[in-house]
């Protein structure tokens, strides 16, 4: 992506643009969320002419900023890894698979939500596991959508990466058989201090660096620090939704919308589909099953680049990324650091598929009032078992290559069981490598829910018809990786913004553009 101009700019607007005091509000389109999802959906709309938009997220409107470009990299890497650390993490339900979903797991509770914590990663869903996605939808990301370049290809193109696949790419890092390229990220650096950002869709409205305000979202109010307790259903269609705005004495109060959306999150989202479907269907079990994360496990390694036989000091720093053949699902990433001269530090890492099934599932406890209290339950199938193993034959093939080229002692990597590990991600921190004596290699692994990449439980083609909608539920939808009907080894950013986009025409199409509430207000 381009360099940033780093000039101030004036304020146009102050954050938030609240919602309009009155006793029956009522807005075209509520969105439940005010994360990566959520805001480019209501960009998208308000660039399609769709005014009456409302954002209700349960964080405030303040540090506005990407983590990346808030704060130095050491901090801003502790804040991404280790959440307990962040003012704005919180975690709405209980773990009935301990570790998994507990401890590090929980939301980002601030208007931005995890797009200001996110790499930039930005990869497709790969095609064996958009095979079981619905056919439309396939077509419109890969094929064409609306008659020109599919949606993948359009907005990789506005990120500023490739969108071509990575068997495509020319190899910039080459270690024994594994190819690697680039990694796509959605990032723009600045300054002089290793500073960066990657994209949200509050770049539209504030600037990266400085955080001042640029031209207000004309027709989308803002109603933050407000959680949402359960959408409004009546006659067995979505009519709003009931919030209880954050203080001692706030009470629950109705906003009626013709159309919700949910983008808080997958369980989030989630619990409030329950109640939902629950309301319509009242006989109905309040479980989604289908929970999935990305498996993840790697290894750390720090070495002397004087050691290196055969040209790797001369790597650029960086992430590097292969897709995995044969059945792995999974990518390999490679990311190579020199924390101080001569030294290079290795993180390799898989990021692999667990696929949709009953033994995982978010399950709530129905109860005259709102919010219900919400359990996640997470396991692996033996198929997923099968990618857990698979993965640490890659890793020990890596680690093995890399022995070879630093003339290291090339004994097997040891393994903790994936589901109580003594090293997890936040293992890279610098006070955690800094600990240990030896040069490595250190594994670790990601336990599920942390890695923010959860999803599937609100599948398109089932719980969702092929516009985003809830087949039991109409006037009801749902974005983010809630809808994913297979999550694939990709990271789900790419992903998330195309059916964004995509849900915003839907809703366009159906809504229309009308005259800015905004602007009829201040007119009056």
């Amino acid at each position: 992506m381009p360099t940033t101009d780093l000039s101030p700019r004036p304020a146009a607007w102050q954050w938030p643009a609240a919602a309009p005091d009155a006793e029956d509000p009522h807005f075209r389109i509520v969105i439940v969320g005010g994360g990566l999802a959520g805001l480019e959906v209501a960009w998208r709309l308000a660039a399609l002419g769709v005014d009456d938009v409302l954002v209700v997220e349960g964080g405030p409107a303040r540090d506005l900023l990407h983590i990346n470009s808030a704060h130095r990299p050491d901090q801003a890497l502790r804040t991404f890894l280790d959440p307990v650390v962040d003012p704005h993490f919180q975690r709405c339900w209980t773990s009935e698979s301990a570790p998994h979903y507990a401890v590090t797991t929980g939301l980002r509770k601030r208007l931005g939500g995890r797009s200001l914590y996110w790499y930039g990663a930005s990869l497709p869903v790969e095609n064996w596991a958009l095979a079981d996605w619905p056919e439309q939808v396939v077509a419109d990301l890969r094929g064409s959508w609306l008659g020109g370049v599919p949606l993948y290809e359009r907005v990789a193109a506005e990120l500023g990466v490739d969108p071509a696949p990575l068997n495509s790419q020319q190899p910039a890092l080459e270690l024994g058989g594994f190819r690697l390229v680039r990694t796509p990220q959605a990032e723009t650096r600045f300054g002089d201090d290793g500073r960066w950002y990657a994209y949200s869709p509050l770049d539209h409205w504030r600037h990266p660096v400085t955080g001042a305000a640029l031209e207000a979202p004309r027709g989308i109010r803002f109603l933050c620090d407000t959680d949402v307790l359960a959408v409004d259903v009546k006659d067995g269609r979505a009519c709003g939704v009931l919030v209880r705005e954050a203080g001692p004495n706030a009470e629950a109060r109705r906003i009626s919308a013709d159309s919700v959306i949910l983008a808080a999150g997958t369980i989030e989202s989630s619990r409030l589909a329950i109640q939902a479907l629950c309301a319509v269907d009242p006989g109905r079990p309040p479980r989604l099953d289908g929970l999935t994360d990305h498996i993840v496990q790697g290894f750390f390694l720090r070495v002397r680049d004087d050691r290196a036989s055969r040209g790797l000091p001369d790597i650029a720093s960086g992430s590097y990324v292969t897709a995995c053949e044969d059945g792995h699902r999974s990518n390999l990433f490679i990311t190579v650091v020199r924390p101080e001269p001569g030294i290079l530090q290795f993180d390799v890492r898989l990021t692999g598929e667990q696929v949709p099934g009953s033994g995982s599932h978010v399950t709530c406890e129905p109860t005259p009032g709102f919010p219900w209290r919400t359990a996640v339950t997470a396991e692996l199938a033996p198929v997923d078992r099968d990618v857990v193993a698979r993965q640490r034959r890659v890793l020990d093939e890596v680690w093995l290559q890399l022995a070879a080229e630093f003339g290291l002692t090339p004994a097997p990597l040891a393994f903790d069981d994936f589901d109580r590990p003594l090293r997890t991600n936040a293992f890279v921190l610098p006070e955690s490598i800094g600990t240990e004596a030896s040069e490595g290699p250190f594994t670790w692994s990601s336990l599920l829910g942390t890695e923010d990449h959860e999803g599937c439980t609100l599948p398109l083609g089932d719980v969702l018809d092929d516009r985003h909608m809830f087949a039991a539920v109409p006037g009801l939808y749902a974005c983010g990786p809630a809808t994913f009907p297979r999550m694939g080894a990709a990271n789900p950013s790419l992903t998330t913004l195309a059916l964004a986009r995509r849900l915003a025409h839907v809703l366009a199409a159906d809504h229309g553009p009308q005259p800015h509430r905004v602007a009829a207000e201040a007119d009056a």
